[in-house]
């Protein structure tokens, strides 16, 4: 599982290695490593929430998310990285053709939804008796 992640991962980067690709030459604010830190953090917190509530027989919502729970802590931490990669990927593309802002409220926006997923999910695992 751990090299197809990899795989994975390479064949992303790969194409930036053979373009030479900078970043672009703005400095990255201090705001943005702020917010990309709150969002691996909630990351974390919604992998823990979710495999707490599956081993109490609590079903993925997600259809997308369902077969990474359902492969396990190996699955969860490859969707959880494939995720992340998705959301930074977004952002530096909208960074590098000049969209700064949309960039910066992109990540806002997606933080914010996995904030209040990780907040419902933590309401759900506090009411449960199972």
């Amino acid at each position: 599982m751990v090299r197809g992640i990899l795989l994975v991962l390479l064949l992303e980067l790969y194409p930036c290695f053979l373009q030479g690709q900078d970043l672009p030459n703005a400095p990255i604010p201090r705001e943005t490593w702020t917010t990309f830190a709150v969002f691996g953090g909630e990351v974390v917190a919604d992998g823990v929430t979710t495999r707490v509530l599956y081993q109490r027989h609590y079903p993925e919502t997600d259809p997308l998310a369902r077969p990474f729970v359902r492969a396990g802590v190996a699955g969860q931490v490859g969707g959880a990285v494939l995720g992340m990669a998705a959301t930074g990927s977004v952002w530096y593309i909208l960074r590098r053709t000049h969209h700064d802002r949309a960039a910066k409220w992109f990540l806002r926006s997606v933080t914010l939804g996995e904030g209040c997923n990780v907040t419902r999910q933590f309401a759900i695992l506090s009411q449960s008796r199972k």
